[in-house]
């Protein structure tokens, strides 16, 4: 990340820099990490649609053979109670490096404030949260570099654990 902002880039998730932020969007995190429909097209592809996760055949034979027939090559899906649908945002949302809590209160009625107070005190003794305000939930810089490995804490007891292909 270092090297990027020397470079003129500026760090806009856990995964991605820009040149010029004010002109560049990201569709996929500005709208379906906030809830909104995406097909997911090709082998083992996620998408969400309808309020329905959904997930490709995971290897080539099954998902080719299906197109060939005309068929949706869906390996499964499933329909994300209010509750995981609230921690899905909020997880996805916070590989962007921050979340804004009242966006969770108007949406879902959730204070993730006082919902994960644990949690968030975790993080900020780990050196991974520099903020935990009314306005804003930031991470550190760290704290973005190993999000990944940080978001099961805040899944809900029976999809910690789980492998996804």
């Amino acid at each position: 990340f270092e090297a990027l902002e020397r470079a003129g880039y500026h760090v806009r998730s856990a995964y991605t820099a820009v040149r010029n932020p004010s002109r560049t969007r990201f569709v996929y995190t500005d709208r379906l990490w906030q809830g909104a429909d995406m097909v997911g097209l090709g082998v083992a592809s996620f998408g969400h649609v309808n309020g329905v996760n959904l997930q490709n055949a995971d290897t080539w034979e099954p998902y080719s053979e299906a197109v060939m027939r005309d068929e949706i090559p869906l390996r499964r899906a499933y329909r994300p109670t209010p509750d995981e649908r609230f921690i899905r945002e909020l997880v996805l949302q916070l590989k962007l490096g921050s979340v804004r809590p009242q966006y969770f209160r108007d949406k879902y009625g959730v204070d993730i404030l006082q919902r994960f107070a644990a949690e968030l005190d975790g993080l900020r003794n780990e050196g991974y949260l520099s903020e935990a305000s009314e306005q804003r939930v930031a991470l550190t810089r760290n704290g973005l570099l190993c999000v990944d490995v940080l978001l099961p804490r805040f899944f809900l007891p029976q999809h910690t654990g789980i492998r996804y292909t």
